[in-house]
């Protein structure tokens, strides 16, 4: 009888350990709230244009996925985009699926949130024509109303980043 109260402790102790390793990625920081109005203000293409664009944050899916919507306010692009951020148990990471009104991409990312930075990575592109090969996101937070996203690419495969866009968001009051 003590054997079997031996194993099934054994049993109990990996059961728990592996639920820890499978535990999800968390969505946004522990002491961070996307949830809100934000104004925005950066340049594009790496400091030569001045970028200003206002997001939408919320959680949703259950609470289980960060919803952000972007929309470009100058340049009057008409820019249009909706990010949608979450856990995939499957895969162990987190996923980002951008749909904007010019185009769709996921990005990905391995180690989740580290320091307040976020960043997920586009797979890497086989296309000799495309512009670049890889790109990715960089979302920052820096405090409780405020936070940053920068647009990244390499031309290569072997991950030389160059900066694109660059954006300061701050937490709209009074909204």
């Amino acid at each position: 009888m003590r054997k079997l109260y031996g194993w099934m402790a054994v049993l109990l102790c990996m059961t728990i350990a592996v639920r820890a390793q499978n535990k999800p990625m968390a969505v946004v920081p522990e002491d961070f709230q996307f949830a809100g109005a934000w104004d925005c203000v950066g340049v594009m293409g790496g400091g030569k244009t001045v970028h200003k664009s206002t997001f939408g944050g919320a959680m949703t899916v259950g609470g289980k996925w960060l919803e952000l919507t972007e929309e470009d306010v100058q340049p009057a692009t008409g820019y249009i985009a909706k990010y949608l951020i979450g856990y995939d148990a499957a895969q162990g990471r987190l996923v980002e699926f951008d749909a904007n009104n010019f185009g769709a991409a996921s990005y990905a990312s391995e180690d989740g949130w580290q320091n307040h930075v976020l960043t997920m990575m586009s797979p890497v592109s086989q296309d000799a024509k495309a512009a670049y090969a890889v790109n990715r996101f960089v979302y920052t937070t820096k405090g409780p109303d405020t936070f940053s996203v920068d647009w990244q690419v390499s031309k290569t495969a072997a991950l030389s980043w160059v900066q694109g866009d660059h954006l300061e968001c701050r937490r709209r009051t009074g909204a």
